[in-house]
């Protein structure tokens, strides 16, 4: 009897997608949805990230002060737009992204978009690690670990909220949000103490730089993120929730930080945030600031490979049986060790060739949700969709080498359209559709 309701136990949570499996294979329950307070603060702990104070220290280097702000608004609102889109079609379907992929690419074509998300993931946590683990040395000169084995503590650190699922990104983002928030302000104010805003928007770049060039950088360094921002938004409990919590949180994550670390970097006349907040004489500010900021980022980033790769499992007789967990430590280990042996600087170049494919996704379920209303996700592979994914990926890879327009905007509308055009005559697989 006992061993009959433990079975019984153990495929009740499979086919729900119980909490230890964070609900990765079904929608996310009424009952587990999570308040405004709680999606704002989880959401807004991924943009928050030092890569925005980079960003946003080339642009203001590059432009003039008004173009400057131009691009960083015309960038973020595009960002806004994916992550606000996404994020209420998962609040009405309770699914993270690799799951939603399911509905263009079909189970076994979404496991593909599932193992490159996965390794963009594992790359970019690798990468932080050892960046993270050059700055402790630099900062601290007592500090005693190379920097190969600080980069490995430093990711295993990362893996504790992780693997906790959204209650540890949760827990991390409270005490991480707004201690960013404090260190960004405490900067830009020391900064403003020296240099009025008056005394900036005079600025004329050295070095300028095309409007495209910025704004590309904009949205090709975040649309990554706001591509598994559905990840979070499913747990939201209604419409207005979803666009006050993604408006908010990617316009204090990638707005604000970008902006701080342009004024800083308009200021004290270096791109690089670090060099600049050092000459402010604010470097201990600053590392302060990266804890909180490379924590809340990475933790969902080791949360969002999770996923993916439950989705994977989930087509094989493993499904249900490895816990999230699991999972989310093996994925840490992973790039703990490429940390640690540098090997995530020869997967670079490979990744950012990748990461060209994922502005496709958005544009492939905003295509099939308002045009198309044929989801494929009860099929195997779905041809059309992988052709208009690497459509969208030529279009944006190209647009990228030629420097036009946006190139991850012109990859979204490009996948999306071609996906319209072919879906045009495909056989209905489901009578299921969104209401946006």
């Amino acid at each position: 009897m006992a061993e009959e309701n433990q079975a019984a136990a153990s495929a009740q949570e499979i086919e729900s997608g119980g909490e230890s499996l964070e609900y990765v294979a079904s929608s996310v329950p009424d009952s587990k949805r999570k308040s405004l307070i709680s999606l704002t603060f989880v959401l807004a702990g991924y943009p928050i990230a030092l890569s925005n104070f980079v960003i946003g220290g080339k642009v203001g280097v590059g432009l003039t002060f008004s173009d400057a702000i131009s691009a960083l608004l015309v960038g973020n609102a595009f960002l806004i737009l994916i992550v606000i889109l996404t994020g209420l079609l998962a609040f009405r379907t309770g699914l993270s992204t690799s799951f939603l992929s399911r509905r263009v690419f079909g189970i076994s074509g979404s496991a593909i978009f599932s193992v490159l998300l996965a390794l963009s993931a594992v790359t970019w946590v690798s990468a932080n690690g050892d960046i993270f683990a050059r700055m402790i040395p630099a900062t601290f000169s007592w500090w005693p670990l190379s920097v190969p084995i600080t980069a490995v503590l430093v990711i295993l650190m990362w893996m504790q909220s992780a693997v906790r699922g959204y209650k540890g990104l949760q827990f991390v983002s409270y005490l991480g949000v707004p201690a960013a928030i404090v260190m960004a302000v405490w900067g830009v104010g020391a900064m403003l103490q020296v240099h009025s805003i008056a005394d900036l928007t005079p600025y004329i770049p050295a070095e300028p730089i095309t409007f495209a060039s910025p704004t590309s950088q904009i949205v090709g360094g975040w649309i990554f993120g706001a591509v598994i921002t559905p990840d979070v938004c499913r747990y939201a409990k209604s419409r207005a929730h979803v666009v006050f919590a993604g408006f908010i949180a990617f316009l204090l994550g990638c707005f604000g930080l970008q902006f701080a670390g342009a004024l800083v970097a308009i200021a004290t006349g270096s791109g690089d945030f670090i060099v600049a907040m050092a000459g402010l004489g604010l470097i201990v500010v600053a590392f302060i600031c990266a804890i909180f900021c490379l924590w809340t980022t990475q933790d969902n980033n080791i949360y969002g490979a999770s996923l993916a790769l439950q989705n994977v499992i989930t087509n094989t007789t493993y499904s249900g049986k490895i816990k999230h967990w699991h999972i989310a430590m093996v994925i840490s280990i992973l790039a703990a060790i490429l940390a640690y042996l540098g090997i995530y600087t020869y997967l670079s170049p490979a990744i950012s060739v990748l990461s060209v494919l994922f502005p496709a996704l958005p544009g492939l379920l905003l295509a099939e949700v308002f045009i198309v209303r044929n989801p494929q996700h009860h099929t195997n592979v779905n041809p059309r969709a992988i052709i208009a994914w690497i459509c969208g990926g030529v279009v944006g890879y190209l647009a990228l080498r030629y420097n036009w327009f946006v190139p991850p905007v012109l990859n979204m509308v490009a996948s999306g359209l071609v996906y319209a055009i072919l879906m045009k005559g495909a056989p209905r697989t489901s009578d299921e559709e969104i209401t946006m």
